[in-house]
């Protein structure tokens, strides 16, 4: 395969869940009792940090995932604007199953360790994506972060 070759794709940030206004609620009650108990055990930032995240929360979870443009190339890994090069990566590792395709990048930056790039296998080769990263990267078993599973549990 040659280097000068790029690989393009778009896919949502994240697989949009419809939410019941039994969501919301669960959500506002829960925020409201954390609140609460914050107040009670005189911790009025906490409350406030709490009731300000589930806010946040609540339109997250009411907005639609937004389209983006990834690229792979013999610079790095681009997500939109934003370019990682070689240089700041470590490993990688393909997953290809068939609801949630997604590529796991290992990043030596401190405060993203993970870069995590969803595609469908149906427009996007992944054996091509992970022969091509194999130029450039070492493989390696890597699983989602523990917050990112949390995540898709509740719901986002």
């Amino acid at each position: 395969m040659s280097s000068s070759k790029k690989i393009i794709w778009e896919a949502y940030e994240h697989n949009h869940k419809e939410r019941s206004p039994d969501w919301y609620w669960i959500t506002g009650i829960v925020a409201v009792a954390g609140a609460i108990l914050s107040i009670y055990f005189s911790n009025t930032l906490f409350a406030i940090i709490i009731l300000l995240s589930a806010f946040t929360a609540i339109l997250q979870g009411h907005a639609a995932p937004r389209l983006s443009k990834f690229e792979i190339n013999r610079k790095g890994v681009r997500i939109d604007e934003i370019m990682y090069p070689y240089s700041v990566l470590e490993s990688f590792c393909v997953i290809d199953e068939e609801v949630n395709d997604r590529i796991i990048i290992k990043s030596k930056k401190t405060f993203l360790p993970f870069i995590i790039l969803p595609f469908n296998s149906l427009y996007t080769n992944a054996e091509e994506i992970r022969e091509y990263l194999l130029e450039y990267l070492d493989e390696d078993e890597l699983e989602e972060p523990f917050g990112q599973k949390l995540m898709e549990m509740i719901g986002f």
